[in-house]
């Protein structure tokens, strides 16, 4: 089960990462695509199609992935290690998206 009060404070934390590290609409967009996803899982009859979901899915791995590339490898871990609820909701969606 996820923790909304601490998927919250992750989510602070990865759009400040995101920030300073890709800049302010990067951390704005990235908030933006988790938004979303956090609405369908919450509401599924809000999905307007899987491809959604899918995308805004992408969008985060593809932010983790920028992210990976421009910090050093021990501040990279350290992000992972503090945005668990963020990553065991990544595997929901995926999940849920594997048995549409």
């Amino acid at each position: 089960m996820i923790n909304l009060e601490v998927l919250r404070l992750e989510l602070n934390y990865l759009q400040q990462v995101v920030n300073r590290t890709l800049g302010n609409m990067d951390a704005w967009k990235l908030g933006k695509a988790i938004t979303v996803l956090v609405t369908c899982f919450l509401n599924p009859t809000t999905y307007d199609s899987l491809s959604l979901s899918l995308s805004h899915l992408q969008a985060v791995e593809q932010y983790l992935n920028q992210i990976q590339q421009e910090v050093e490898p021990c501040e990279y871990k350290l992000l992972l290690n503090n945005i668990p609820t963020i990553r065991n909701f990544l595997e929901k969606i995926k999940f849920e998206i594997s048995k549409c």
